[in-house]
């Protein structure tokens, strides 16, 4: 039985923290604060910042680790951990800039997939600005900070920013702050993502999912981390041709081999690509370094091989091919009443109903007395599995129909391709 340590605690880590209790191991969870759907998984749990390796538990005895969020690969958990001779199913530091650092990927894509790019600026004066400015057209143009931002930190023209003037200003923050900016093209197409195992050379792709990133029905609002998700249980999605998927993984196999060029070392762990599909082709608008939230909850409870083989064979160099069940998931996230705004409900209490189907993981909340809470962030992922998308949907809509408080939640998830 292999001692596994877990180290996050959002509704993704609830996610692999459940896939590997259905492998039998012998868990450990590391969080910021207590996850009480881990707590239940775990054989121990340790409470303390994640962005500190001293804070670690006792190290005795580990098998390996596993790390969920990016920000403590940004501060170099991993070659810490890996340096006390525990290996992870995560990337190292330098090569985990994939996601750290938006100018390392730009860079690492035009070297590896050229056409993958957007036209783009890694800037670092005002005249840098200007000059792109005026290559694609201001109104054309989205700011990026270069390093993690939380999903806060990306400005589009349209949106967020309304004129020169503001373009120029916010990006003259950023220099600023940091000596660089990122621009880039607006891209204008339909999303999806490609998340894969990666054992340093060879890469083993998971179903492709859809999420929904506005806050309200019908693709209105600002942003958020996700407010759910779903997934086909032929693991395609309709409006991605073989084409743009084959594409797709060219894009991801080219740029881990260039990461090992760059870096020397191996990328190992979780490689998450976010493509939009353009009228030239699939373009990468981002990589993560992790599985997405909510897109670990999709994948990872349709996993039909044991998460624990999957994890040492990306350790030993020697990935298997993992299978997953055929059926359709969708993912509908429980959120505060207010969420994502500055009046967003937090300490409230979370009421589940009886007889719930569907798979709940659990993201930022806290338990106390037995009752759930509230904080300011996404409260629950509702994960609904059928035979087919509208079998899925009906199950997790069914659930979330059951959980009462100051809540709320999108009533279109997936309602598109059904």
């Amino acid at each position: 039985m292999s001692k596994v340590l877990l180290i996050g605690n959002g509704a993704r880590e609830h996610a692999i923290a459940a896939a590997l209790a259905r492998a039998n191991v012998e868990l450990h969870a590391h969080m910021n604060k207590m996850n009480p759907g881990i707590a239940a998984l775990a054989t121990s749990t340790s409470i303390n910042t994640l962005m500190d390796r001293e804070k670690l538990p006792d190290l005795t005895g580990f098998d390996y680790a596993v790390i969920g969020p990016e920000a403590p690969l940004s501060v170099g958990i991993s070659d810490y951990l890996e340096n006390q001779g525990i290996p992870c199913v995560a990337p190292l530091q330098r090569c985990a800039k994939i996601e750290i650092s938006k100018a390392f990927a730009r860079e690492v894509i035009q070297k590896a997939a050229k056409h993958a790019n957007p036209q783009y600026a890694i800037v670092r004066s005002l005249d840098g600005i200007q000059k792109f400015e005026d290559k694609v057209g201001v109104e054309n143009i989205v700011v990026k900070p270069d390093g993690l931002t939380g999903g806060k930190g990306v400005k589009i023209f349209g949106e967020h920013l309304t004129s020169r003037t503001d373009v120029e200003n916010y990006a003259a923050e950023e220099i600023t702050k940091h000596g660089i900016v990122i621009l880039e093209e607006k891209l204008v197409g339909t999303e999806f993502t490609v998340q894969s195992f990666v054992d340093g050379k060879d890469l083993k792709f998971m179903p492709l999912v859809r999420d929904y990133k506005r806050a309200y029905d019908n693709d209105e609002g600002p942003n958020t981390g996700s407010m759910g998700s779903y997934s086909c249980e032929n693991h395609e999605l309709s409006y991605v041709t073989n084409n743009d998927l084959a594409s797709a993984k060219k894009i991801m196999k080219s740029v881990v081999k260039e990461i090992k060029k760059r870096t020397q070392y191996e990328y190992k762990g979780i490689l998450y690509g976010q493509f939009m599909k353009t009228e030239t082709g699939p373009k990468v608008i981002e990589f993560n370094a992790r599985f997405g939230d909510p897109e670990a909850m999709n994948v990872l409870s349709l996993l039909d091989t044991s998460m624990d083989e999957v994890c040492l064979s990306i350790i030993d160099g020697k990935l298997i091919t993992p299978k997953f069940e055929q059926k359709a998931t969708v993912c509908v996230y429980v959120v505060p009443e207010g969420y994502p705004g500055p009046d967003v409900m937090k300490d409230q209490p979370i009421r589940l109903g009886e007889n719930i189907q569907a798979e709940l993981y659990y993201a930022s909340v806290y338990e106390r007395d037995d009752v759930v809470y509230t904080t300011g962030s996404r409260s629950i992922g509702v994960l609904g599995k059928g035979s087919s998308l509208k079998d899925a949907g009906e199950v997790a809509y069914d659930s979330v129909k059951k959980i009462t408080g100051k809540v709320r939640y999108r009533t279109d998830i997936a309602k598109d391709a059904i």
